[in-house]
């Protein structure tokens, strides 16, 4: 027997099939494209999403020789918040907005003074900002009040795609818990909040917990049988968690791939008087996870792959090698600090512990003497840095790490793994199974259909320690001033107004 996990990220999907002991049978992906309207504006064809998948399904399928029939069921696992409007048949009717996207800002301001800061954060877990689904939906209610009208259901990616293969719209809870719309103290939809802000919770799907078979495919169009079980899966954060085993309290990851993601393990529902971190449902029932979100850290990366790279690139082809093997040898031929270069990563506007979508990516001490190597190597300290602003946040509300779990494609990197470990003072482990979120998203597929009854033993059993990065006492003594600098340059900004003052001139440029 064998399961699937489908696994839709923000720059392309994957297919994965994976046997009952977890090791990966075969696997394809397929990439995808983002459109900006605008800088601050990041959005999707969903009906790319599915085409995309389908390839890889039949891709992974095909590579795995085995017979469909031996997949006995499937579990979809999503980048989370991003939001498509469609109508009765699932058609999409607008292009996604991406979980990026910042374009809401005039409907986060509408929310604080409608419903306030207090009321959203103690019912969701969540802070007032573009990032979150229900900025997107009064959006589309603002200012494209036909589709709005016409809009049937409010979809996140993984509820998309259930909806092609099943013909039900339905949601789970570690999905529904990142709309900003939903109470996870009492597990549903908040109709306070929705009520205040108008939206009709008519227009969303079904909330049910991970791990629950939701019916037989009944689409011909993959390459599935039609027998193969549909089990409801998780946000890609908390399918990660599971995968690595963040399943007992004290256990901790960092998944680093287009973002940042910290998530600690909950027992119950734990909130933050400041408001700088999250909460949200887990993918194991009954329990939630301590969360915060860092936006651009891979993807400061991959920009500057993209825009100044090409050298990186071309040797990376000559060789047979990924562009980023070659940036990160780079940066690790740069000093601790980068010759004196601090980047802070907010290129999409910062997430936790700052939510502030003002600000905006800044790389400063730049001089003539410096080189690419010194930029690679200043993007992977910034992340570092803004990694350990909030642990920190973690440590004040009673989590206290012994070790760090890494997942995500910044997790293959031996260099930023070692920057993380020393910037943070603590222990960093990497599994021997790298893709954590689409191993999370199998076990529930499993646990679906029957064969792991108990979701937190089966994640147990199957994630083993690869490699270890211990702290250098020399290292952490340099970056702990390191650090403090970046702190103290960002607060400088910030209490000046000068990430607002640059968005307010930028406005004004654009309106001319």
């Amino acid at each position: 027997m064998f399961v699937a996990a489908l696994d839709l990220g923000t720059t392309g999907c994957r297919t994965y099939i994976f046997d009952l002991v977890g090791t990966i049978i075969a696997s394809d992906y397929q990439e995808w494209q983002s459109f900006y309207p605008s800088p601050s504006f990041v959005e999707q064809d969903a009906n790319v999403w599915w085409d995309s998948l389908k390839k890889t399904i039949e891709g992974a399928i095909k590579k795995s020789g085995i017979d469909k029939t031996d997949i006995v069921s499937l579990s979809v696992t999503n980048q989370r918040e991003t939001i498509v409007p469609v109508d009765k048949e699932g058609n999409p009717l607008h292009n996604a907005l991406v979980w990026q996207d910042r374009r809401t800002i005039d409907q986060v301001n509408y929310i604080e003074k409608q419903v306030g800061t207090d009321t959203v954060y103690n019912t969701t877990g969540l802070t007032i900002d573009p990032y979150f689904s229900a900025t997107k939906i009064l959006w589309f209610k603002d200012k494209k009040p036909e589709i709005y009208q016409k809009t049937h259901k409010f979809l996140l990616v993984a509820d998309f795609i259930i909806h092609k293969l099943t013909g039900k719209f339905c949601t789970d809870f570690s999905n529904a818990s990142r709309t900003m719309l939903f109470d996870i103290i009492n597990m549903k939809y908040s109709e306070n909040i929705a009520s205040e802000l108008e939206i009709d919770l008519d227009k969303m799907p079904e909330t049910l917990k991970s791990g629950l078979d939701i019916g037989e495919i009944v689409t011909d169009e993959t390459l599935f049988d039609k027998k193969t079980l549909v089990v409801t899966g998780a946000g890609d954060q908390q399918s990660a968690a599971l995968g690595v085993g963040v399943v007992r309290p004290g256990e901790i990851k960092c998944t680093t791939g287009t973002g940042s993601f910290i998530l600690a393990f909950l027992t119950k529902p734990n909130f933050d008087p400041q408001k700088r971190v999250l909460c949200s449902c887990h993918a194991v029932p009954n329990t939630w996870v301590q969360e915060a979100s860092i936006f651009t850290s891979g993807a400061t990366l991959r920009w500057l792959r993209d825009q100044i790279g090409l050298a990186e690139s071309e040797i990376a082809e000559e060789k047979g090698q990924n562009p980023y093997d070659v940036m990160i040898a780079q940066a690790a031929e740069s000093p601790i600090g980068a010759n004196g270069l601090i980047l802070i990563p907010h290129l999409v506007g910062a997430g936790a512990p700052h939510w502030n979508p003002h600000a905006r990516g800044v790389l400063f001490g730049l001089a003539l003497g410096h080189q690419r190597k010194d930029l690679y190597r200043a993007v992977l300290e910034g992340v570092g840095f803004e990694l350990r602003k909030n642990i920190e946040v973690f440590k004040e509300l009673g989590i206290e790490p012994k070790e760090l779990k890494l997942t995500g494609g910044g997790s293959r990197s031996d260099l930023w793994n070692q920057i993380y470990s020393d910037i943070l003072g603590i222990t960093c482990v990497r599994n021997i199974i790298e893709e954590a979120t689409s191993l999370g998203a199998a076990i529930l597929a499993a646990s679906g259909a029957g064969i792991f009854p108990d979701i937190s033993k089966a994640a147990e059993n199957l994630c083993k320690t690869d490699k270890k990065w211990n702290p250098n006492g020399d290292r952490q003594q340099s970056y702990e001033e390191l650090y403090r600098y970046s702190c103290e340059l960002y607060t400088i900004l910030e209490n000046n107004s000068l990430y607002k003052k640059l968005n307010d001139i930028s406005t004004k440029l654009e309106i001319k």
